[in-house]
């Protein structure tokens, strides 16, 4: 999942691609903090952080967070 993630980042917008280098540097924390937290962390809106979910082919925030739940445990 995270090489999907990083194999995916130059086709992403700047705002996701932030989202998505949060993602990679601290996955389990990602998937443990609400969406306002991530959101703040790598300054972009809620909605922008659901956005990038998608775009790397997940239903919305919670999918994403249940399967990157699974890759790194």
């Amino acid at each position: 999942m995270l090489e999907r993630i990083k194999a995916s980042l130059p086709s992403l917008a700047p705002a996701e691609q932030r989202v998505a280098k949060l993602v990679l540097a601290n996955p389990r924390a990602f998937a443990s903090l609400p969406v306002a937290e991530l959101a703040d962390r790598a300054h972009v809106s809620k909605p922008t952080v659901v956005r990038f979910c998608r775009s790397v082919g997940y239903d919305g925030l919670a999918d994403f967070k249940r399967k990157l739940v699974g890759s790194v445990s």
